[in-house]
């Protein structure tokens, strides 16, 4: 079965909103949204039969579509999806939003594309949800090195199920994600097959992500690539979030300390030149996102209402 013969009520709204209140026409529609026309024309028969289109859209469809549109112009990102919560919290929350990102990351793609995959929960979620869909000669890489633990959400398991899923080519990352010392992660950089897989990464031109707020219980602690001590160092700089393992400032600049030159993967300046897709939940992550997307690393978003709004409205 075709993924737009039984389409969700959020991508027709989408649509809908795009044609009758923002006056687009159809192939512009087709364009922004990597849709075919007749598709378009589809989704816009059907916003009718769903009732999601009468004389106006219906309310709960208008208020999203509005704070989406809010928050792409406001930060001049790509694209923005904002996902109702619906009453829903914590992993609940966090699942909506990750299938929501998830079908909407195959749209992103495209033939010969190379996705830099990144870890934790979220990018877990993510791989989930992943629907079925082939991308030709589409390759998926991983951000960071491996960490030696197979229950936590590690990048190799992301990467891995996400290219199983778009039956594309998996490029997983063979070496440590964190060394003990600086003066080991140097040694082992020089070496030829970690070296060309850190130079490949500049290959990747799309990326997918999340972050977490800059605090004692980060996944980067539970991962044990940071202990509290480290973060501590941190904060005291002035770092308020972290993207695959590297700390940023509440202006989305990289704020460096020992583990940046412990960890083996994407630094700040290489993550920052992919084109960027965060999906993230949880008013406790405004601060790290508003960081994000200040620093230039996000170009499309995948957001739960309530923190869109507190997003929206932030100095």
């Amino acid at each position: 079965m075709s993924r737009h013969q039984q389409p969700s009520s959020k991508i027709i709204a989408e649509v809908a909103w795009m044609y009758y209140v923002r006056g687009m026409n159809q192939g512009e529609i087709a364009d922004a949204l990597s849709l075919s026309r007749p598709t378009v024309i589809s989704y816009l028969k059907t916003a009718k039969e769903r009732n999601i289109v009468c004389i106006r859209i219906a309310p709960e469809h208008y208020r999203i579509n509005a704070m989406a549109d809010a928050l792409r112009e406001r930060f001049g990102l790509k694209s923005v999806h904002v996902v109702p919560d619906e009453g829903a919290e914590g992993e609940a929350l966090a699942r909506a939003v990750c299938e929501v990102a998830a079908h909407h990351l195959p749209n992103l793609l495209q033939p010969e594309d190379v996705l830099g995959v990144s870890w934790g929960q979220t990018v877990s979620f993510v791989s989930e949800y992943v629907p079925d869909w082939p991308i030709e000669k589409l390759t998926v890489r991983q951000l960071l090195g491996s960490i030696a633990n197979p229950l936590l959400s590690t990048s190799e398991s992301c990467t891995t199920e996400i290219a199983r899923r778009l039956h594309a080519y998996c490029i997983n990352f063979n070496a440590p994600a964190i060394c003990s010392t600086a003066e080991l992660a140097d040694a082992l950089k020089r070496e030829p097959i970690i070296r060309e897989q850190l130079e490949n990464l500049r290959k990747c031109n799309k990326a997918i992500y999340s972050l977490s707020p800059c605090t004692p219980d980060t996944h980067v602690v539970q991962f044990k690539i940071a202990t509290e001590d480290d973060i501590e160092d941190y904060r005291r700089k002035g770092a308020v979030g972290i993207i695959a393992g590297r700390f940023i400032d509440r202006n989305g600049q990289a704020v460096l300390g020992d583990l940046d030159r412990r960890i083996i993967g994407v630094d700040h300046d290489l993550l920052r030149s992919m084109e960027g897709l965060l999906v993230v939940s949880g008013n406790f992550k405004r601060d790290a996102a508003l960081a994000a997307l200040r620093g230039g690393f996000v170009d499309h978003l995948v957001v739960d209402a309530r923190l869109a709004v507190l997003l929206a409205q932030s100095d």
